[in-house]
């Protein structure tokens, strides 16, 4: 009788564990598909990173049109960015859960602790493992001034155990503007 316990006890994991797999791979492809038709419908040009970021590049608005690109950030090139993260379902969310943006952040005061914020920019040196990966990649490219939108599945963000403001499986998108870069 004992056996036949352990036995079901083993079952039931495995019947957990397949079933939790199945809702998570039924999960990311809705959020992928979330993210392509929002933005289609607002006609914006992207790119996916091999992570499967979905990434929009604003442009800087310092070069005048026609002006030839200059070199972008490399893998260990030093980029520093500020950010505004929103959550992400079927659209952003309209407030973002974080930012170091004193001004953005200051609106935001009266709903969120803004007191033990940085608001300085985050720098990074590329390739290096410091931030998301789907951001790293985003910023692969960029000079300064530039406006990249990156959109992340819950995957490839905070997961199923979600983070702070963010619910688990929850796909966020984040703006980052670069605002210095050491090659």
């Amino acid at each position: 009788m004992e056996r036949g316990r352990v036995v079901g006890f083993f079952v039931a994991v495995v019947a957990m564990f397949v079933t939790s797999c199945i809702v998570i791979d039924e999960f990311e492809p809705k959020q992928r598909t979330q993210i392509e038709n929002y933005l289609q419908n607002g006609k914006k040009d992207y790119y996916v990173t091999s992570d499967s970021a979905f990434v929009v590049l604003e442009g800087n608005r310092l070069l005048a049109a026609g002006d030839p690109r200059p070199k972008g950030a490399e893998k260990d090139d030093r980029v520093s960015f500020n950010v505004e993260a929103y959550t992400f379902n079927s659209s952003p969310a309209t407030k973002p859960y974080y930012t170091n943006k004193r001004y953005l952040a200051e609106q935001l005061s009266t709903t969120l602790d803004t007191s033990y914020w940085d608001f300085e920019p985050y720098s990074i040196r590329l390739g290096h493992g410091e931030i998301i990966n789907g951001l790293d990649e985003a910023l692969e490219g960029s000079i300064v001034g530039d406006s990249i939108l990156v959109f992340l599945t819950s995957s490839l963000a905070y997961g199923a155990a979600g983070m702070g403001a963010v619910p688990k499986d929850t796909a966020v998108m984040m703006i980052l503007t670069v605002e210095q870069l050491e090659q």
